[in-house]
């Protein structure tokens, strides 16, 4: 018996010794080796998609082709940002792929059906090393710059998509701006066309024996990756704000039973913890040796080890982690989510991590990325803040550099008017006194003087009002039609009201004696009309014209939008 425990002992030692051992050296001496996703100067050409085709299938295809199929898609995912989901293709769509055309004319095998003809014809552009640059005027579009710039008239498509290639800081062909520096390609321009295509060849300039496939096609820079720090520390403030949080200091002990623990550094492979009892080592440097992996499954549930490849982006890597816990997800999303309901507010966001709650009567927990590219703006902090407050945290980052933000927003913001309903009285007068007339409540006015008339008789106006060229009476009480006429001709106009009437209605019959212009419904305010990002605010109310435009609601608003609203539209909110 004593043999056998000693036996058992020596071999847990040893095994022990064998993995601290090997992950030690793992740690000394680990180098990864990857290949470029985007190889300089490498060998392009261009294919239309046809009717059924599939990406697995045309990286199959692509010509002397002896690259990794994933290394192939990646390579060809950097080459068309433009098309968000290589899964997803549609027929004519053009693609650019890495490879050389077998045969002389730059065709390959995979453009040879009939019903391509057309597209097959189309021009297909290269580039050299060499180019120019061009500042974007006011009014340019990419369109209008192949046009003007460089001289071509038709089939734009490929020489769109290879300045996008050589300009990666164009997210959207559609959104340039005015005084923007983009690449154009310089006078080592390839065009290969059809024979009806020939000038336009003849107007780029280049000579005839110039007419063939040049060896350098478009010089690709690296992907640019977001430095670990940055990257690290975007990840902690998502899975923080998801309820989660993440050592990355220290060491923590896993125990493994009847063997031992493992020690693992949080400085090389950080410790995710979720509320519910998850447990996530993220080996960022792919350090971990696969042994410790199913020694973890193998004894332990809801613990996982998630390698991180170098090649993986932020957003890789937190849907690795958020598709491994469960009651997480994260999605991509492709519209407009509304936010709140007084006002509703409509914000863009790239991706949104949800966390469905157990019970059904609070809200499931929701994380908005947002990734901001270069000169992009950033969104409002009042918007955020509101967001927030409304079930959405947004988090805003650049692919480049990290976690990006506004520093908080101070405004110097007066108290919200508030008009009284209590009557139609003191709504009235409220609401004239704010708009600069001088208005009186409860005012004596005489209809009939004993003098004139014979006899006295006086009216209590709810409010009287006085201008520089009548004076006017708001009264909710019925009078007889001699009692209005002598007061018409004593100068005296009567505008009547009724207790029941509700504050747009009495907007509707009282403001049009004043000339005062308004008008009532749903007003939105879009934050790309004041070069934000991309936002909309919507909300129903009466739209009164002053100096600064006045809008009279009837709930609370949050003060961080109504700061918004007046600092960037000068627009005065009220409420009744």
């Amino acid at each position: 018996m004593i043999n056998r425990y000693t036996f058992v002992l020596f071999i847990a030692i040893f095994s022990a010794a064998f993995f601290c051992e090997s992950s030690m050296a793992k740690e000394d001496t680990a180098q990864i080796t990857l290949k470029k996703t985007a190889t300089s100067k490498q060998h392009m050409y261009t294919y239309t998609v046809k009717k059924g085709d599939l990406i697995s299938n045309i990286i199959k295809q692509i010509p002397n082709n002896e690259e990794d199929p994933q290394d192939n898609y990646k390579v060809i995912k950097e080459l068309n940002p433009d098309i968000p989901d290589l899964n997803k293709l549609t027929a004519g769509q053009i693609l650019i792929l890495p490879g050389k055309p077998t045969d002389e004319t730059g065709q390959n095998n995979m453009e040879s059906n009939d019903e391509d003809n057309a597209t097959a014809s189309a021009p297909s552009y290269t580039n050299s090393a060499g180019g120019n640059t061009y500042a974007v005027r006011n009014g340019d579009s990419l369109i209008k710059i192949v046009h003007r710039e460089l001289k071509i008239k038709k089939n734009t498509q490929p020489m769109l998509k290879l300045i996008k290639s050589i300009n990666p800081n164009i997210k959207n062909v559609n959104r340039i701006y005015a005084g923007q520096t983009i690449k154009l390609p310089g006078q080592t321009v390839f065009v290969k066309a059809a024979d009806e295509d020939k000038s336009v060849i003849q107007d780029l300039g280049i000579p005839p024996e110039n007419q063939t496939q040049p060896k350098d096609i478009i010089e690709l820079k690296e992907k640019i990756v977001m430095p670990p720090e940055a990257r690290l520390a975007f990840i902690k403030q998502v899975i923080t704000q998801m309820n989660g949080s993440m050592m990355t200091t220290g060491n923590y002990y896993l125990p493994i039973p009847k063997t031992g623990q493992v020690t693992i550094d949080c400085s090389k492979i950080p410790v995710i913890e979720f509320d519910d009892q998850t447990i996530i080592f993220l080996d960022l440097d792919n350090r971990a040796e696969n042994n410790l992996n199913k020694m973890i499954t193998d004894n332990w549930e809801n613990y996982y080890l998630i390698k991180v490849d170098k090649r993986d982006d932020v957003v890789a890597v937190l849907k690795k982690i958020f598709n491994t816990v469960k009651g997480y997800t994260m999605t991509k999303r492709d519209k407009p989510m509304k936010i709140g309901t007084l006002p509703p507010l409509d914000v863009v966001v790239d991706w949104v991590i949800t966390k469905s709650n157990s019970t059904k009567q609070s809200q499931p927990l929701m994380q908005g990325l947002r990734i901001v590219y270069e000169n992009n703006p950033l969104l409002p902090k009042a918007i955020k803040n509101y967001a927030q407050k409304n079930g959405l945290i947004i988090t805003e980052f650049s692919e480049e550099t990290g976690i990006v933000g506004h520093p908080e927003e101070i405004y110097s913001l007066p108290q919200m008017s508030v008009f009284p309903t209590t009557s139609v009285k003191d709504f009235s007068y409220s609401l004239l006194s704010y708009l600069g007339f001088k208005a009186d409540k409860d005012a004596n006015v005489k209809v009939f003087d004993i003098d004139k008339d014979g006899f006295n008789l006086s009216i209590v106006a709810d409010v009287l009002v006085a201008t520089a060229n009548k004076q006017y009476i708001i009264y909710s009480r019925m009078l007889p039609a001699q009692f209005v006429n002598a007061l018409k001709q004593t100068g005296y106009e009567v505008i009547f009201v009724d207790e029941k009437d509700t504050p747009k209605i009495l907007i509707e019959k009282i403001l049009p004696s004043f000339n005062v212009t308004f008008t009532s419904g749903l007003f939105t305010f879009s934050g790309v009309d004041k070069n934000h990002a991309p936002y909309a605010l919507s909300f129903q109310g009466t739209k009164i014209k002053t100096d600064n435009d006045l809008f009279i609601i009837d709930f609370e608003i949050d003060q961080g939008l109504r700061s918004l609203l007046r600092e960037a539209w000068a627009a005065n909110i009220a409420k009744y």
